[in-house]
């Protein structure tokens, strides 16, 4: 079993020698136009996983692993597995969020949704929602990133590839974690009416990465979802 944690530093410095590189600004078509993003979170979600995605591939390559993605609703966005030992299968998450400020200009605690619990943790066969049955992942991981919105990036625009290199990026003061996902989860629901689990709240993206929540174990947090009722 691999060191993820390790695996993954390691990756992310061989993938981006010159630190990450976040600032992505557009997606280009064919004829060379440049549709410009905005700062919808369900745009930047995508756009996190994509530059997550050649260090998640990078371990696969390195320790001889097999990647596999999610589709849509699916946890999780990536399972690597030796083929060997297929069921000690590990779980990478990509989750994203946007600093909220108060009127004074203070970042307001912020959260993140951890997946749903209804669906693979109380499925008896642990197989709904998910792309392999729950008991053949051995761990589970989530790399978070928290930023700014650039309010010059509300609206999608298209313009011309050799204007690229004058346009903005739609996000700002990146920060991100890696952490296990029983560490970073909280003991109540994700806000609204969600089925989805909540994760600690904090207004430092140093308490994600130290994992202070209230879950000392795996098996701690498996068994308190498991018979969580909202």
């Amino acid at each position: 079993m691999i060191s993820f944690r390790e695996e993954f530093y390691k990756a992310l410095a061989q993938v981006y020698p010159n630190g990450p590189e976040w600032d992505l600004v557009g997606v280009i078509t064919q004829s060379s136009k440049v549709f410009t993003l905005s700062y919808d979170s369900k745009i930047l979600s995508g756009i996190f996983e994509i530059l997550t995605e050649p260090v998640i591939q990078r371990i696969a390559d390195e320790n001889n692993l097999i990647l596999k993605k999610g589709v849509q609703n699916q946890y999780p966005e990536f399972t690597l597995f030796d083929e060997v030992n297929s069921h000690e299968k590990i779980a990478v998450d990509i989750k994203s969020t946007y600093r909220q400020r108060n009127v004074a200009g203070e970042v307001r605690p912020f959260s993140f949704t951890l997946g749903s619990y209804r669906s693979y943790l109380q499925d008896p066969k642990g197989t709904k929602g998910i792309l392999y049955p729950y008991s053949d992942y051995k761990e589970h991981w989530v790399i978070g990133f928290i930023y700014d919105r650039n309010p010059g990036c509300k609206n999608v625009e298209i313009m011309n590839i050799i204007e690229a290199s004058k346009l903005q990026a739609p996000y700002s003061n990146i920060e991100f974690f890696l952490q296990e996902k029983h560490k970073i989860s909280g003991r109540t629901a994700g806000s609204g009416n969600t089925t989805n689990i909540g994760s600690i709240k904090s207004k430092t993206v140093a308490d994600f990465a130290d994992g202070v929540g209230p879950f000392q174990t795996k098996d701690e947090f498996e068994n308190y979802w498991k018979n969580f009722v909202k």
